[in-house]
């Protein structure tokens, strides 16, 4: 059996009705996030300590953050590589990774994907069933939660 769970939740950027948002405001967007996680879930983040900043040799920006999660006050720190207006990667000490991607389909419709991969070892069967269901519900509010940041900062012109 999986120590991981695997969820991935996409929602479009622009629905009809909405204000859209360009790539590039997108992008700040999700640089803005390695920096201040908190910014775009206060809920589960309490606050990001960048520790340091880096380039990739394939020339990408890597930053090493410390988080601090509201639920048991736990740190955690995280490698995070940034391939430039495409996708966002966090890799914590235990093997979990999270992606945040920005895609593009049919008519230009730009999309946004998080990809989990939760790592739970030792956990039984049972434990791993209620831990999905939670990731799951979760993986569609940190989607949801940072579209709607992302058009609160663009109106408020801090992006």
């Amino acid at each position: 059996m999986s120590s991981a769970n695997n969820v991935a939740f996409t929602a479009p950027i622009n629905p009809p009705g909405s204000t859209p948002l360009s790539r590039d405001q997108i992008w700040a967007g999700l640089l803005l996030k390695i920096r201040s996680a908190e910014t775009f879930v206060s809920a589960a983040i309490q606050s990001t300590d960048v520790l340091s900043e880096s380039t990739s040799p394939s020339g990408n920006a890597v930053t090493v953050r410390e988080i601090l999660f509201r639920e048991g006050q736990k740190r955690v720190k995280e490698t995070v590589t940034a391939f430039e207006k495409c996708r966002v990667e966090f890799e914590q000490p235990d093997g979990s990774r999270i992606s945040n991607v920005v895609s593009e389909g049919a008519g230009g419709v730009l999309y946004m994907t998080y990809i989990f991969e939760w790592r739970h070892p030792g956990v039984g069967a049972e434990e791993m069933q209620a831990l999905l269901k939670k990731e799951k519900k979760m993986s569609q509010m940190a989607v949801e939660g940072t579209i709607k940041v992302l058009r609160q900062l663009v109106e408020e012109k801090k992006l």
